[in-house]
């Protein structure tokens, strides 16, 4: 009865990691995304409580430039939505829920992504984050810019970028329990905004 896509967030084909020069943009990389190294993951509140849980990778590339990210896509596999703090019958009917259109319409609505628009590194990095991301998250068809922060890490085979967002689910026309479109829930009121985390990770062969 909460929110997912957390990052939003499976993306389940089973991919191999690869990278290969962009024939029409000299000095550019693309890489692909190893959905067996990244997660992503959903925390979503209501009034009695919490729930999280996980959801696959479907696809994703990262294009890299001199080696900066220049351009990303990432698509999750709805139908993948998992709950991890519940067990047995009880995770199935959330997941049930979570399923339907109350929620996300699994049924007309297969995967959710999101598209790069600008990463800025941040003035005041840390250990934790690096860049400030912009970009675009899509659920139920709908389309919304989100801003975070997020830690890009380059290695000598690999391109990863980690962190978290907090969308707003009213934005993309998630009604059930909510206080923006319904009065007077008091203890059904589930909370608007939740948490998409995730940790990409792009191999080079």
């Amino acid at each position: 009865m909460n929110t997912i896509i957390t990052l939003c967030a499976s993306w389940a084909l089973t991919l191999t990691a690869s990278a290969c020069v962009d024939s029409d943009n000299a000095g550019t990389t693309r890489y692909k995304v190893d959905a067996s190294a990244s997660t992503v993951t959903w925390h979503a509140t209501k009034v009695t409580g919490e729930h999280m849980g996980t959801v696959d990778l479907s696809n994703g590339y990262f294009s890299v430039t001199d080696g900066n990210l220049t351009s990303a896509n990432v698509i999750v596999d709805m139908q993948t939505i998992a709950c991890t703090d519940l067990k047995g019958e009880w995770a199935n009917k959330l997941v049930g829920h979570l399923n339907s259109d109350d929620f996300f319409n699994v049924s007309e609505h297969k995967t959710s992504s999101f598209t790069l628009r600008n990463l800025t590194p941040l003035k005041d990095a840390s250990a934790e984050v690096t860049h400030s991301v912009t970009g675009d998250f899509t659920i139920r068809g709908i389309t919304k810019s989100v801003t975070f922060d997020a830690k890009v890490t380059t290695t000598a085979d690999a391109f990863s970028v980690a962190g978290s967002a907090i969308l707003n689910r009213a934005e993309f026309d998630v009604k059930y329990g909510s206080g923006t479109f319904f009065d007077n829930l008091g203890d059904n009121l589930i909370h608007d905004t939740f948490t998409v985390g995730f940790n990409l990770v792009a191999k080079a062969m």
